[in-house]
Protein backbone atom coordinates (compact mmCIF):
# COMPACT_ATOMS: atom_id res chain seq x y z
CA UNK A 1 0.00 0.00 0.00
CA UNK A 2 1.48 3.36 -0.98
CA UNK A 3 1.07 6.59 0.98
CA UNK A 4 -1.90 7.81 -1.04
CA UNK A 5 -3.74 4.50 -0.65
CA UNK A 6 -2.97 4.61 3.07
CA UNK A 7 -4.39 8.13 3.31
CA UNK A 8 -7.56 7.12 1.43
CA UNK A 9 -7.99 4.13 3.75
CA UNK A 10 -7.59 6.20 6.92
CA UNK A 11 -9.74 9.06 5.64
CA UNK A 12 -12.54 6.72 4.64
CA UNK A 13 -12.39 4.87 7.95
CA UNK A 14 -12.44 8.09 9.98
CA UNK A 15 -15.38 9.60 8.11
CA UNK A 16 -17.33 6.34 8.33
CA UNK A 17 -16.53 6.23 12.05
CA UNK A 18 -17.94 9.75 12.32
CA UNK A 19 -21.23 8.40 10.96
CA UNK A 20 -21.23 5.98 13.92
CA UNK A 21 -20.98 8.96 16.27
CA UNK A 22 -23.75 10.85 14.54
CA UNK A 23 -26.09 7.85 14.59
CA UNK A 24 -26.21 8.10 18.40
CA UNK A 25 -27.57 11.66 18.50
CA UNK A 26 -31.10 12.49 19.54
CA UNK A 27 -32.79 15.36 17.65
CA UNK A 28 -32.09 18.07 20.25
CA UNK A 29 -28.44 17.13 20.57
CA UNK A 30 -27.60 18.35 17.08
CA UNK A 31 -28.04 21.96 18.18
CA UNK A 32 -27.00 21.77 21.85
CA UNK A 33 -24.46 24.42 22.87
CA UNK A 34 -21.41 23.02 24.68
CA UNK A 35 -20.67 23.97 28.28
CA UNK A 36 -17.83 26.42 28.59
CA UNK A 37 -15.91 27.18 31.76
CA UNK A 38 -12.44 28.04 33.01
CA UNK A 39 -11.74 24.32 33.27
CA UNK A 40 -13.13 23.59 29.80
CA UNK A 41 -12.46 26.56 27.56
CA UNK A 42 -13.25 25.60 23.98
CA UNK A 43 -11.77 28.73 22.47
CA UNK A 44 -13.31 31.96 21.30
CA UNK A 45 -14.03 30.60 17.80
CA UNK A 46 -16.16 27.67 18.96
CA UNK A 47 -17.90 28.84 22.11
CA UNK A 48 -21.29 28.38 20.52
CA UNK A 49 -20.50 25.58 18.11
CA UNK A 50 -22.99 22.76 17.65
CA UNK A 51 -22.68 19.25 16.27
CA UNK A 52 -24.86 20.37 13.38
CA UNK A 53 -22.49 23.23 12.54
CA UNK A 54 -19.42 21.02 12.90
CA UNK A 55 -20.81 18.39 10.53
CA UNK A 56 -21.73 21.02 7.94
CA UNK A 57 -18.25 22.54 8.30
CA UNK A 58 -16.61 19.15 7.73
CA UNK A 59 -18.79 18.46 4.71
CA UNK A 60 -18.04 21.83 3.17
CA UNK A 61 -14.30 21.91 3.82
CA UNK A 62 -13.68 18.35 2.68
CA UNK A 63 -15.62 18.85 -0.55
CA UNK A 64 -13.97 22.21 -1.20
CA UNK A 65 -10.40 21.14 -0.46
CA UNK A 66 -10.53 17.82 -2.28
CA UNK A 67 -12.31 19.44 -5.21
CA UNK A 68 -9.84 22.30 -5.56
CA UNK A 69 -6.70 20.22 -5.21
CA UNK A 70 -6.79 18.89 -8.78
CA UNK A 71 -7.27 22.26 -10.48
CA UNK A 72 -4.96 24.35 -8.31
CA UNK A 73 -1.88 25.45 -10.23
CA UNK A 74 1.50 24.32 -8.87
CA UNK A 75 2.54 26.85 -6.22
CA UNK A 76 -1.02 28.17 -6.06
CA UNK A 77 -2.76 29.42 -2.96
CA UNK A 78 -5.64 27.30 -1.74
CA UNK A 79 -8.23 29.75 -0.37
CA UNK A 80 -10.07 29.34 2.89
CA UNK A 81 -13.31 27.47 2.19
CA UNK A 82 -15.67 30.15 3.50
CA UNK A 83 -19.09 29.49 5.01
CA UNK A 84 -20.85 26.22 4.15
CA UNK A 85 -23.35 27.68 1.68
CA UNK A 86 -26.20 25.45 0.55
CA UNK A 87 -25.99 23.01 3.43
CA UNK A 88 -28.34 24.93 5.72
CA UNK A 89 -31.43 23.54 4.00
CA UNK A 90 -30.63 19.93 4.97
CA UNK A 91 -32.40 18.80 8.13
CA UNK A 92 -30.29 17.63 11.06
CA UNK A 93 -30.24 13.93 11.77
CA UNK A 94 -30.66 11.19 9.19
CA UNK A 95 -30.99 13.62 6.28
CA UNK A 96 -27.72 15.36 7.11
CA UNK A 97 -25.88 12.07 7.68
CA UNK A 98 -27.18 10.70 4.36
CA UNK A 99 -26.09 13.88 2.58
CA UNK A 100 -22.66 13.51 4.18
CA UNK A 101 -22.49 9.84 3.06
CA UNK A 102 -23.19 10.86 -0.53
CA UNK A 103 -20.71 13.71 -0.39
CA UNK A 104 -18.07 11.39 1.10
CA UNK A 105 -18.59 8.92 -1.76
CA UNK A 106 -18.07 11.81 -4.20
CA UNK A 107 -14.93 12.85 -2.31
CA UNK A 108 -13.53 9.31 -2.51
CA UNK A 109 -14.23 9.27 -6.24
CA UNK A 110 -12.51 12.66 -6.65
CA UNK A 111 -9.53 11.39 -4.68
CA UNK A 112 -9.28 8.36 -6.97
CA UNK A 113 -8.97 10.72 -9.94
CA UNK A 114 -6.00 12.64 -8.51
CA UNK A 115 -2.81 12.19 -10.47
CA UNK A 116 0.64 11.57 -9.02
CA UNK A 117 1.54 15.07 -10.23
CA UNK A 118 -1.29 16.55 -8.16
CA UNK A 119 -0.07 14.71 -5.08
CA UNK A 120 3.49 16.00 -5.46
CA UNK A 121 2.81 19.58 -6.59
CA UNK A 122 3.40 22.32 -4.05
CA UNK A 123 0.64 24.58 -2.82
CA UNK A 124 0.16 27.20 -0.16
CA UNK A 125 -2.57 27.18 2.47
CA UNK A 126 -2.75 29.72 5.30
CA UNK A 127 0.81 30.84 4.51
CA UNK A 128 2.18 27.28 4.84
CA UNK A 129 3.65 25.26 2.00
CA UNK A 130 2.45 21.72 1.35
CA UNK A 131 2.63 19.06 -1.28
CA UNK A 132 -0.78 17.86 -2.40
CA UNK A 133 -0.22 14.69 -0.37
CA UNK A 134 0.89 16.64 2.68
CA UNK A 135 -2.23 18.76 2.48
CA UNK A 136 -4.42 15.66 2.31
CA UNK A 137 -2.90 14.48 5.60
CA UNK A 138 -3.86 17.88 7.02
CA UNK A 139 -7.43 17.30 5.83
CA UNK A 140 -7.44 14.07 7.85
CA UNK A 141 -6.05 15.94 10.87
CA UNK A 142 -8.74 18.61 10.46
CA UNK A 143 -11.41 15.93 10.48
CA UNK A 144 -9.94 14.31 13.60
CA UNK A 145 -9.80 17.70 15.36
CA UNK A 146 -13.49 18.34 14.76
CA UNK A 147 -14.47 14.75 15.52
CA UNK A 148 -12.90 15.32 18.94
CA UNK A 149 -15.10 18.38 19.38
CA UNK A 150 -18.18 16.39 18.35
CA UNK A 151 -17.18 13.73 20.88
CA UNK A 152 -16.85 16.32 23.63
CA UNK A 153 -20.21 17.98 22.88
CA UNK A 154 -21.92 14.59 22.78
CA UNK A 155 -20.44 13.57 26.14
CA UNK A 156 -21.47 16.90 27.68
CA UNK A 157 -25.03 16.10 26.60
CA UNK A 158 -24.93 12.68 28.24
CA UNK A 159 -24.25 10.51 25.19
CA UNK A 160 -21.24 8.25 25.32
CA UNK A 161 -19.55 8.42 21.96
CA UNK A 162 -17.95 5.38 20.32
CA UNK A 163 -14.37 4.57 21.20
CA UNK A 164 -12.00 6.46 18.96
CA UNK A 165 -10.20 4.44 16.28
CA UNK A 166 -12.56 1.49 16.48
CA UNK A 167 -12.78 1.75 12.72
CA UNK A 168 -15.59 0.10 10.72
CA UNK A 169 -13.13 -2.01 8.67
CA UNK A 170 -12.31 -5.28 10.42
CA UNK A 171 -11.65 -7.64 7.51
CA UNK A 172 -8.27 -6.23 6.46
CA UNK A 173 -5.31 -4.32 7.79
CA UNK A 174 -5.88 -0.57 7.88
CA UNK A 175 -2.95 1.36 6.42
Amino acid sequence: MNEFERFCSFFDQEVRHTFDYLSLLEPGQWTGIPANSDALFLGSRIQKITVSALVRHLMHTEKTWIGQLKTLAPGGVLPLPGPPAGLDTIADGKDLVEAYRLLHADNLAALARLSPETLTKELVFVDRRYTGMGFLWSVLGHHAYHLGQIDLVMRQQGTEAPEFMEWPETSRIVG
